[in-house]
């Protein structure tokens, strides 16, 4: 079983853990695209408030941007970032939980 997050995060269950996985294309020594997944950490599976908190630094800030921004754009760009976590931890958090609790012993 994998729980979904956003922007491609999820959490795989097992049954000691839960790990922060991220999906990503990326391309193979051949030069072939190719999906791929990025493991971030592992949590105990009651430490699920722990694994939010760092998924939530990861999204904070998009990746992958090189140009150079003002402070205040910075402070926006998390701002906004917040807001949109806060509004889908709200919505999400308790389903996380419940898919968790539910599937006690990891994937099938």
């Amino acid at each position: 079983m994998k729980i979904q997050l956003f922007d491609g995060y999820f959490i795989e269950p097992d049954p000691l853990n839960l790990a922060l996985k991220q999906k990503y294309t990326g391309q193979s020594k051949e030069g072939k695209e190719r999906d791929g997944e990025r493991i971030i950490g592992y949590w105990g599976r009651e430490n699920l408030p722990g694994l939010i908190k760092r998924f939530c630094s990861l999204v904070e800030v998009p990746e992958g941007n090189d140009r150079i921004i003002s402070m205040k754009e910075y402070a926006n760009v998390v701002t906004q970032s917040h807001k949109r976590l806060e509004s889908w931890l709200k919505e999400n958090y308790e389903r996380i939980q419940t898919d968790i609790e539910r599937n006690p012993s990891g994937p099938e």
